[in-house]
């Protein structure tokens, strides 16, 4: 959905995840299984905090990130963090449609609901908007995000 949005408001997409992987010249499961999770999430940080990034930009992070007070904090400042509030089988389905990647956490959580509900605070505390979704394409889930995103933003 960033990339949608992205394009809608013409606007430059930055997927943190692939900045991690571009940085450490690693896909990120390799990158995990070599420095394990905790160094991810410092990797992660960091990345969040170093963004070089053009005036206008839509950020799309790993789930992980949350776990990350000062790259929150950083996020909020740069623009309005959204929650993507969705349903348990549609983060099933967006896993399973992603190339094979560990999850950070979900071992420790002991399954994938478990983990959710940890983090789900989180999301919350931090969320400028919270945008929830049931059924909605990828298309009409970016109309719905434009609609909750602040009114002075200006497309093109």
């Amino acid at each position: 959905m960033g990339r949608i949005i992205a394009r809608r408001l013409g606007w430059t997409f930055v997927d943190t995840d692939t900045c991690i992987e571009e940085r450490q010249g690693l896909p990120l499961q390799a990158l995990i299984n070599r420095v394990g999770e905790r160094a991810f999430l410092k990797i992660e940080e960091e990345t969040v905090l170093e963004l070089e990034l053009p005036e206008r930009a839509v950020i799309s992070t790993g789930g992980s990130v949350v776990y990350s007070e000062p790259a929150m904090r950083q996020l909020a400042a740069l623009s309005t963090v959204v929650f993507l509030d969705v349903t348990i089988e549609a983060i099933r389905d967006h896993i399973r449609s992603e190339a094979p990647r560990g999850i950070i956490g979900l071992s420790a959580a002991g399954g994938l609901e478990e983990l959710l509900q940890e983090r789900l605070p989180l999301y919350r505390r931090h969320a400028g908007a919270t945008v929830s979704f049931r059924t909605e394409t990828p298309e009409e889930a970016s109309d719905k995000i434009l609609r909750e995103l602040p009114r002075d933003w200006q497309i093109g």
